[in-house]
């Protein structure tokens, strides 16, 4: 019996040894995103420490305050790497937990970051192996040429999850703009009801075809090549879709309205 006891509570004592990384890594986007805070104001005072080893420096360039440089550099990119880091998972969780976005791109949105997250790794690789001041100043470019990508990444996911936003818009005013029409053919005189809904449909069709621009756009959004200006060639796109968005659902209240006056 006592052997049976001892084998119970070391069983209950390794479930709860094993499940302890997975309790800390079931954070709340919320949690998340106060992480990143934290780190990010953690990362604002580490870099004001270096820079006043640089202005120690300059003023007296012993050998000393040169190894104070590099080793403050190094905990200021170390620490913008835990800013990132953060501010990535954040968004993941932000993703992961929001009810109007699909699986398919949850999971792409998932795999840039598990991607963006490996670089962050091999940078802190390069950030201990840094020895002098140039090494520290190379790290830091190859840092900012990384920063780009993830930028890129993140405006892409971005794009796309907007697109899917206007769709799902378009595809409600597509639904009523149906009911009303359904009802319409039923009334007499339905003549300027029924023209009504014509303008909504083509003002709705125009919004699906710069939706699809849009969505165009933002897929070409990679390095290398011209992010920026594909990100905000989508971004006009979507701006034109939602006027037409707007435009047709103002078609469908006028035919509404129309429709309860007894198509007059």
């Amino acid at each position: 019996m006592k052997i049976k006891r001892s084998t119970l509570i070391i069983s209950l004592m390794l479930a709860l040894f094993l499940m302890q990384p997975l309790a800390a890594a079931a954070s709340t986007a919320s949690e998340a995103k106060q992480d990143w805070l934290d780190a990010k104001q953690q990362s604002l005072e580490v870099q004001e420490i270096h820079r006043e080893a640089k202005v120690a420096w300059a003023a007296d360039q012993t050998p000393e305050n040169d190894q104070a440089v590099v080793d403050t550099g190094k905990d200021a990119l170390n620490a913008a790497l835990d800013e990132v880091e953060s501010w990535l998972l954040w968004k993941s969780l932000e993703a992961e937990e929001n009810p109007q976005i699909p699986e398919d791109l949850k999971q792409s949105i998932s795999d840039d970051v598990d991607n963006n997250l490996q670089k962050i790794d091999e940078l802190r690789g390069d950030v201990d192996a840094v020895e002098t001041r140039l090494e520290l100043g190379l790290t830091s470019l190859k840092m900012v040429g990384k920063y780009l990508e993830l930028l890129t990444d993140v405006a892409r996911n971005s794009g796309n999850v907007w697109v899917h936003v206007a769709d799902e818009k378009a595809d409600t005013v597509e639904h009523f703009e149906s009911i009303l029409r359904e009802a319409a053919e039923d009334m007499d005189d339905n003549e300027a009801i029924i023209e009504k809904l014509d303008m909504a449909k083509v003002e709705l069709q125009s919004a699906r075809d710069n939706i699809d621009r849009a969505e165009a756009e933002y897929e070409q959004v990679v390095v290398p090549g011209t992010p920026l200006i594909k990100f905000s060639n989508g971004n006009n796109y979507l701006r034109i879709a939602k006027g037409n968005l707007i435009s047709s659902h103002g078609h469908l209240n006028q035919a509404y309205n129309m429709i309860r006056a007894g198509g007059k």
